[in-house]
């Protein structure tokens, strides 16, 4: 079987489900745990060790955003496990960052107020799960956001105040040690259930201890900003124009030492082609636009659609902050089509 074969098999046979939940946190967690198989986290280190370290985060956890351990107990009782059995979900017992090519842009069409959002989501065949999930959790915002099996986990989406927020694997060198914190895949739920603008959003990200080097993209429709996160140390990015790009590398100058001697060419190089393809052929119709930010989240060339031995694009999104229309592509957009979904009220 060729490369191209083995692409679209794993896609053919991954667990693509659309869910929507409501209820506190216990019975959001409750329902998840029902529905689907956990995710299995790989031990690196010895049990002791990894499942104290997981209970200091989850302990940070709760310290912002209690509701969240709430989930996670639901989901474990849905599935008869113990608190021990769930808690890696809340550290993955800290591993090796895996090379992924996540791109996500924002940009303002020209000679109108609409902010779009263009995002691809690319990671390993072996993340078979891949979730779009529509929450409303009691006393919170709702939301509609990506997610890949891990409890309470988002990976980007929208909530009902109309904030939209993706995450990046960062190809950084690791501390050799690290105090606990909040774990990637939680940070964007966090978000989307505290905050109302990006400018809050920010906030709540700076206040953050963060477990692993990422970027967020946080976004409404008057503002967008990147936050550069490493442990110990977070960053804000804003955009000189109405432009912002977030992939898989710091772009600060203060950030760029913690990448070590790790070949950034591949990523600068997108960033590049979509300022010079945005520049050059963006549209100014708000609805052309729609549509042209789909045929990008397709292309090859750089590419900002991804297939690999290994891996490949997951799923994609283009999203009208300012209009409040939100689309999810479920598997590689260049042989799928974007289906539109409601905003979360």
């Amino acid at each position: 079987m060729n490369d191209e074969a083995a692409d679209l098999q794993q896609e053919l046979t991954a667990d693509y489900r659309v869910m929507e939940l409501d209820g506190d946190h216990y019975e959001v967690g409750y329902q998840m745990g029902a529905a689907t198989p956990m995710r299995e986290v790989e031990s690196w280190r010895d049990r002791e060790t990894e499942l104290a370290f997981a209970q200091a985060c989850a302990d940070v956890v709760g310290c912002l955003h209690p509701p969240l351990l709430d989930e996670v107990r639901g989901y474990a009782a849905a599935q008869g496990r113990s608190w021990e059995e769930v808690l890696p979900h809340f550290s993955l017992n800290l591993p090796e960052g895996t090379l992924t090519g996540c791109t996500t842009f924002i940009w303002r069409v020209p000679h109108s107020k609409h902010m779009l959002a263009g995002r691809n989501y690319d990671f390993l065949y072996s993340q078979r799960q891949r979730y779009l999930r529509r929450l409303s959790p009691a006393g919170y915002p709702a939301s509609l956001g990506s997610q890949a099996g891990l409890i309470g986990s988002c990976y980007d989406g929208v909530n009902s105040h109309g904030l939209f927020v993706a995450l990046h694997l960062i190809h950084a060198r690791m501390p050799e040690q690290v105090p606990p914190g909040v774990p990637f895949w939680l940070a964007p739920r966090i978000v989307l259930e505290r905050c109302r603008t990006a400018g809050e959003a920010v906030t709540q990200l700076m206040e953050m201890s963060h477990l692993f080097p990422f970027n967020y993209l946080v976004a409404d429709a008057g503002e967008m900003f990147a936050v550069e996160a490493y442990p110990g140390q977070v960053r804000v990015r804003r955009p000189a124009g109405d432009l912002l790009i977030v992939t898989n590398y710091y772009q600060l100058p203060e950030m760029h030492p913690l990448h070590g001697s790790r070949n950034l060419t591949a990523q600068i190089e997108r960033v590049r082609w979509l300022e010079a393809r945005i520049a050059d052929e963006g549209r100014t119709n708000p609805e052309e636009a729609w549509t042209w930010t789909q045929e990008v989240l397709r292309n090859h060339s750089v590419p900002v659609c991804h297939h690999r031995p290994t891996q490949a694009t997951l799923w994609a999104l283009v999203a009208d902050l300012t209009e409040r229309r939100i689309a999810y592509c479920l598997g590689a957009p260049c042989r799928n089509q974007f289906k539109e979904y409601h905003w979360p009220v």
